[in-house]
């Protein structure tokens, strides 16, 4: 493949992991992204690296909790006024998900996704600034309710069934992992052998240094469409001028809808809002990632403090964040950690692309013999990121994927 060349449209954990993968390959890569490397999904998600996360968000019962949350204005989930109607078949399709042999399925293509992402890392990282920023540091899921931060049977069902080692913990076992945390947690689960980011934007970004010490070409500009000849992308526009292309890998998050229907793919992807606070100087310092069960939300220790990431909102790509929704975090924090210090907060908020079954879109694009699709991994992005532009990589040199990307095709939802 010397010589050969890829553009490689998004610059969060998906494209960059893409052109690095692409690059041992043998391929001349170009990464296009209409912000800054690292700053869409990327930047702001809670930095847990979940080889255990097999267990999707769309399981039985999940629906019968739904109503409650919509009605809670502190609830995890919300949709904006006038927005319903518009993500309704979004939301009648997830519903359809959430059967007990579809979450299986679900969970087993996680599984195969995330499973790896540790060792991708590694491969990744090893030798440059970015490998310390990855630890194995375990990962704490607590509930205010007995017996509850396992989640239901079927629950831990997957994560038997697909070897994830967790270590149940009582309220005093809790205190004694993790002595910063209010003593209000009834239940926990321990899962030793996932791991966090550091600082997910600072990792990003390194990658991409690494890639383009290695011959990489960072554009900043936005692709408004493409220019074809029968099965064949011939060109990508860069804010309308035309740029001549080999092949192309959209891996641009919450903004592949608009690419892939440009190129007769039109899929139902919708951009979850999600926001994070992050508190310098807490005056708290938890020693691993902790997941509030109950209220869905993720607290982690990063170098530069302490975030608190969640939330899931309805609201269309461009809405205006609905920094409320932020303030709630705020009082998460000071209901978890008796004394954290809120003096110094920055927020932010930012657009998870989200499929209805929970699952990205990966493979080669129906209608086009050099197009490519790596996108669509909501909550899962830095866990699926590495892996995704392996088998990315994989598909593009004509090889045989390392994993099953059956479940990841186009075709699920008649593309």
């Amino acid at each position: 493949m010397s010589g050969a060349t890829v553009t490689v449209v998004g610059a969060g954990i998906v494209g960059v992991s893409s052109a690095l993968w692409l690059q041992r390959a043998g391929f001349v890569v170009t990464l296009i992204d209409s912000g800054a490397v690292g700053e869409g999904a990327s930047f702001g998600n809670a930095g847990n690296i979940s080889p255990g996360s097999v267990v999707p968000y769309l399981i039985p019962g999940i629906w019968k909790q739904a109503p409650g949350w919509l009605l809670n204005p502190e609830g995890p989930l919300a949709v904006r006024p006038g927005y319903f109607l518009k993500v309704l078949p979004w939301l009648m399709t997830a519903v359809k998900s959430a059967g007990e042999e579809a979450a299986l399925r679900t969970s087993r293509a996680m599984h195969a996704l995330h499973g790896g992402t540790l060792e991708a890392y590694d491969a990744l990282t090893r030798g440059t600034e970015a490998e310390g920023l990855i630890e194995l540091s375990g990962q704490l899921f607590v509930s205010e309710k007995p017996n509850a931060a396992a989640g239901s049977a079927l629950a831990q069902r997957m994560r038997a069934e697909a070897g994830v080692k967790t270590v149940p913990l009582d309220w005093m076992e809790i205190r004694e992992l993790e002595p910063s945390l209010a003593p209000i947690f009834k239940s926990g689960m321990l899962l030793p052998n996932n791991g966090r980011c550091k600082n997910p934007h600072q990792m990003v970004k390194s990658l991409a240094a690494v890639a383009e010490r290695n011959g990489a070409t960072i554009l900043r500009g936005k692709v408004t469409g493409f220019q074809t000849e029968g099965k064949t992308v011939r060109a990508i526009l860069i804010d309308g001028v035309a740029k001549p292309v080999e092949r192309v890998v959209i891996a641009a998050g919450a903004a592949s809808s608009a690419l892939t229907e440009n190129l007769g793919t039109p899929l139902p992807l919708e951009a979850e809002r999600g926001y994070h606070i992050t508190i310098a100087d807490p005056g708290v310092a938890p020693r691993l990632p902790v997941t509030h069960t109950d209220c869905k939300f993720v607290c982690s220790p990063m170098n530069m403090g302490l975030r608190l990431a969640g939330t899931a909102e309805f609201g269309g790509l461009d809405a205006a964040p609905n920094w409320q929704r932020a303030e709630l975090l705020k009082t998460q924090a000071q209901r978890m950690f008796p004394g954290v210090k809120l003096d110094k907060v920055s927020r932010w908020s930012g657009n998870r692309p989200s499929l209805p079954d929970g699952l990205p879109v990966l493979g080669t694009a129906p209608k086009f013999d050099n197009a490519f699709f790596a996108f669509g991994n909501s909550h899962f992005g830095m866990s699926a990121g590495p892996v995704m532009g392996k088998v990315i990589a994989e598909i593009v040199a004509g090889k045989k994927p390392s994993i099953d990307v059956s479940p990841f095709s186009t075709s699920r939802f008649g593309g």
